[in-house]
C-alpha cells in the first residue's frame, strides 16, 4: 500500500507533532520568566524599603516615649520650645518639645516631636500631652 501524493502517513504526523519548540516559543519563554523574575525581584526590594522604614518608626516611637518619660519624672516643664538630639544612636534622631502655657489651669501643653531623615524626606513622630508649668 503506497502512500498517495495528498495524504500524510500516521510516521509523518507523529514527526511534525515530536519535532520540538521553535526558536519563537523559546524566545517567548525567556521573556515571561526575565519579566517574572523582574517583577518577584522589584517586590523583594519594595518590601526590604518598608521593612526599614518600620524599623525606624519603631525605634522614633521608643524614643519619643523616652523622651516624654524624662519629661514626667522632672514633674514640671516651663513654657518654650526646646531641642536636642539622641547621640546614642548616631545622631540620626532628634528631639523637640514644644510647650505652651494654658494660664487658667496651670499646665502646659507639651508637644514631644521625634525627628529623623529617611531617604532625604523628613520623618517625625510627635505626642501631644499636658504637664505642670514651672
Amino acid at each position: 500500500m503506497g502512500n498517495s501524493p495528498g495524504k500524510k502517513s500516521r510516521w509523518d504526523r507523529v514527526a511534525l507533532s515530536q519535532r520540538g519548540f521553535l526558536l519563537l516559543e523559546s524566545l517567548l519563554a525567556i521573556l515571561f520568566l526575565g519579566v517574572g523574575l523582574t517583577l518577584v525581584l522589584r517586590s523583594f526590594g519594595s518590601s526590604l524599603s518598608a521593612l526599614g522604614t518600620s524599623a525606624d518608626y519603631t525605634k522614633a516611637l521608643v524614643l519619643l516615649e523616652e523622651r516624654l518619660l524624662e519629661l514626667e519624672a522632672k514633674g514640671a516643664i516651663a513654657p518654650g520650645t526646646s531641642a536636642g538630639g539622641f547621640y546614642e544612636e548616631g545622631g540620626k534622631f532628634r528631639w523637640e518639645v514644644k510647650a505652651s502655657e494654658l494660664r487658667e489651669i496651670g499646665l502646659c501643653e507639651s508637644e514631644v516631636t521625634v525627628l529623623w531623615e529617611q531617604r532625604g524626606k523628613p520623618r517625625s513622630v510627635s505626642i501631644m500631652t499636658y504637664l505642670k508649668r514651672e
